[in-house]
């Protein structure tokens, strides 16, 4: 059965969760059966039986919103023959010379061939090497992986090439500072398209960690950021301060398991603010409605709507009005037929902007008398308009005050009360924990996880709900 890489995202929790959600409910079924803080190992059920398995990747690659590259995986070696060979200090070195020359037979079986990592060999040659280790902050990873394995791999795989045939072999140089300190990320996705290391004569060749041992794989797809970025920064109305990140609106949406005949999906951000969730709806095919009670956020969806689909060079539906209305969530019931959609997607306006950290009975104010009245009228509205069995993926807020407390709005009393089951987002029966405490998931079920980074004032907490009928 082959496997494959998923490169995670920067939150590693959050992308194991949305990659093991999609494994689970998709027709592509799969399972984690190995992971670090960088990568996942999956195999799939039979993915890899179709012979355009590389196209379903592509798919794959195109849906995931925490997933930086797919590689298919040629061989593994276990971390104690990596270590021999690369110890942090070489005491006896016949042996490790020994151990690294039997790490070499590996890879140069699996460097040229009609089932290795090049094809075949051509007159011009070119590859980049990228390292993910089981954690950044591990010495191990500065001081011996960066030191000494990478240019120990790139010095040998250009020679294996060489000896093989190829007139010209180069590879990809990192800045040798970053090197020498040891702080070295390895090619971004950027890089994999600027370099174009998806052609047959060309490749990123990565070497992925974990507690188990090394991966050694080629990448086969990748993520386009700047794709992302243009649509989230060149659209007429945008928010920096505070609004969702393109990446985080596709992990939302995949939360829905609705990931077949996603054209005929309904889907609905009842707080719509300027639509960036609404836009990359709209890209992964939903039919996508939105609201909000401000008017100028209504417009400003609607004409970062229009501009999209003129930079994707798509027909402007003459509906697009009738889909982004002005109306309160708490009212949202009022607009829309009971049992009309197959999802809700949102992240509702919750708290000021802080520049600063605020004191705790600001915050517990905002709670009781603001935020909590605001989900309990919500939840009972989209009660209403959601399908049974449907999802909601929502986000609410984690203020940090003054004092060191982390105040929080109780969703799963709140979803009860409105007949909404809060859904485990990582299953873990599902997917082997680890040694390692900052790896180990403390709990059987993980029911929320939290998207911020650190010395954030307000943390985003990601939940999914699903409608279960009134006994």
């Amino acid at each position: 059965m082959e496997r494959f890489i998923f490169v995670l995202g920067s939150n590693w929790q959050l992308s194991i969760a949305e990659l093991d959600n999609y494994l689970k409910y998709s027709s592509n079924q799969g399972k984690i059966i190995d992971y670090s803080a960088n990568i996942a190992i999956v195999e799939f059920e039979k993915l890899h039986q179709d012979k355009h398995y590389i196209n379903k990747l592509m798919e794959i690659q195109f849906i995931l919103g925490g997933c930086q590259k797919i590689a298919q995986i040629y061989d593994f070696i276990d971390i104690n023959t990596i270590q021999d060979a690369f110890p942090v200090q070489i005491s006896e070195f016949r042996y490790v010379e020994k151990i690294r020359k039997k790490i070499l037979a590996i890879i140069d079986n699996i460097i040229i061939g009609k089932k290795g990592i090049f094809p075949k060999v051509y007159e011009s040659m070119f590859f980049a090497v990228s390292i993910y280790p089981n954690l950044y902050d591990d010495e191990y990873y500065s001081e011996v992986l960066v030191k000494h394995l990478l240019p120990f791999l790139n010095k040998e795989i250009m020679e294996i090439l060489k000896q093989k045939g190829a007139v010209k072999a180069l590879y990809y140089q990192y800045p040798e500072k970053y090197i020498k300190s040891g702080n070295l990320n390895p090619i971004f996705p950027h890089h994999v398209i600027r370099f174009e290391l998806l052609k047959e004569n060309r490749a990123e060749i990565i070497f992925g960690f974990t507690e188990e041992g090394l991966y050694i794989a080629r990448t086969f797809t990748t993520d386009d950021p700047n794709f992302k970025k243009q649509i989230d920064e060149e659209k007429p109305h945008k928010e920096f301060k505070s609004a969702i990140s393109p990446k985080l609106s596709l992990i939302m949406l995949n939360f829905l398991n609705l990931f077949e005949n996603r054209q005929s999906k309904k889907i609905l951000d009842p707080f719509v603010g300027n639509g960036t969730i609404t836009l990359f709806a709209i890209i992964q095919d939903f039919q996508i409605y939105g609201s909000d009670k401000d008017i100028q956020k209504v417009n400003n969806t609607i004409r970062n709507i229009h501009w999209l689909l003129e930079f994707l060079e798509e027909e402007i539906p003459p509906f697009t009005h009738q889909r982004i209305l002005k109306q309160n969530a708490r009212k949202i019931s009022s607009i829309f037929e009971p049992y009309f959609f197959d999802g809700i997607c949102t992240e509702p306006e919750f708290a000021p902007f802080y520049t600063e950290k605020p004191y705790y009975s600001q915050v517990k104010e905002l709670i009781d008398t603001e935020l909590t009245p605001l989900y309990d009228e919500f939840f009972r509205e989209a009660y209403k308009i959601i399908k049974t069995n449907s999802r909601i993926c929502f986000i609410s807020p984690i203020i940090s005050t003054l004092d060191g407390n982390n105040l929080q709005v109780n969703i799963e009393k709140i979803a009860n009360k409105n007949n909404f089951r809060l859904v485990p987002i990582l299953d873990l029966n599902r997917i082997p924990n680890k040694f390692n405490q900052k790896l180990k998931f403390r709990k059987q079920h993980i029911k929320s996880i939290i998207d911020a980074k650190k010395g954030q004032i307000i943390k985003r907490k990601l939940y999914v709900l699903e409608k279960i009928e009134e006994k």
